[in-house]
């Protein structure tokens, strides 16, 4: 087994991480998706000026070929990034890897020279760019920086999947054999919605949309003035499918009590019209692409459960499969980190895939 184990699901809205040292104890990290391209002199700048022992997560940048790069909490909290919704995952990726990677390190005192071996996934449109995303991260991982510290790993084993693979794997009912079934895996993220088809074992298409759940936040955002995607979207999320106002108070930007009813107003029509363009948009996409003969339908991703009255509806006489299983796994070991914001639903993926990953033999994966 590898010094390191690393599961990644880069999303546009939170990096996933599920890890083990050789001594298999399971751990989790979350990281902020921001990554922003730093002048060296404002990292050296940050350093100097830093109070405190800060997370090795939360300080995370990396020098790699004389660019320099913060990411996550740092990249968000420090220098403004946005999340770069149009560049593909798996070039933002490399960049998140080496910070993740470096953190790790630091956290577990893991020396120069360890192995390392990582799954990632991609979502289908990317998926063939997993050998130039590996070729990329086995170079990259010999040698950077972080936090101006050289660092070096091996990457003993490369594992990469699209989107769904994991829930395919390990998210339905132990017995029940893909060979006999027609599957359709629907994964609605941040940035978009993958859909892969099963038949009988083998994947018999996939494709990727730019129509996650960002686009139902810019509608909002077009409605009420003010309002940043981030913190609109966990409100939105948290509204759930009656909208509750109370999740949607911190919005309110108005001082005077006799505004703000009616700023919160607006906030809920507009999130209500919204979500309405939305379903009407992804229903129109999903019916024209799932087969009318699949037997099971596979959902995950926050925007999934959010939109989950709504998807059950679809091909009513179709098996649906939640993954309740994976997710009640992901409570019992990992409650701390997840109770907040139904978190579950949005990391069975990645859990899925960090079981395939330590349950299959180092052979299987070593760099193919």
């Amino acid at each position: 087994m590898a010094d390191l184990t690393i599961a990644f699901d880069p999303g546009s809205s939170l990096s996933k991480i599920f890890y083990t040292l050789k001594s298999f104890h399971p751990e989790l990290l979350l990281m902020e998706p921001e990554v922003a391209q730093v002048p060296k002199a404002s990292l050296v700048a940050y350093e100097s000026s830093c109070v405190g022992s800060p997370a090795a997560e939360n300080s995370a940048w990396v020098e790699y070929k004389g660019q320099y790069r913060a990411v996550g909490f740092l990249a968000q909290d420090r220098f403004y990034a946005d999340l770069k919704l149009s560049e593909p995952k798996f070039e933002l990726a490399l960049y998140k890897t080496l910070a993740l990677v470096g953190a790790l390190a630091q956290k577990n005192s893991l020396s120069n020279g360890a192995s390392i071996r990582l799954g990632v996934l991609l979502p289908y449109g990317e998926y063939e760019d997993r050998k130039l995303f590996e070729q990329l991260v086995t170079e990259a991982l010999a040698g950077f920086r972080f936090r101006g510290v050289e660092r070096s790993f091996e990457l003993e084993s490369f594992l990469c999947r699209p989107e769904g693979f994991g829930l395919i794997s390990r998210g339905r009912a132990p017995g029940s054999s893909l060979k006999e079934r027609k599957i359709a895996v629907v994964m609605i993220g941040y940035r978009n919605i993958s859909l892969l088809i099963m038949d009988r074992g083998m994947i018999s298409q996939g494709v990727t949309e730019d129509l996650g759940f960002n686009k139902l936040v810019g509608c909002v955002q077009r409605l009420v003035s003010g309002q940043k995607a981030l913190k609109l979207a966990q409100a939105i999320s948290k509204a759930g499918s009656k909208i509750s106002t109370k999740a949607l108070a911190h919005l309110v930007r108005v001082q005077d009590p006799g505004l703000r009813d009616t700023e919160l107003s607006q906030i809920r029509s507009a999130v209500a019209t919204a979500r309405e363009e939305y379903w009407i948009s992804l229903f129109s996409w999903l019916r024209s692409r799932i087969p009318s003969d699949v037997d099971e339908m596979i959902f995950a991703g926050g925007t999934a459960h959010y939109l989950s009255r709504e998807l059950n509806s679809l091909l009513p006489h179709t098996e649906k499969i939640w993954c309740n299983e994976l997710e009640a796994q992901i409570n019992r070991n990992f409650l701390a980190d997840v109770s907040r914001n139904g978190l579950e639903f949005r990391l069975t993926d990645n859990y899925g895939l960090f079981y395939y990953l330590c349950g299959t033999s180092e052979r299987m994966t070593t760099h193919a």
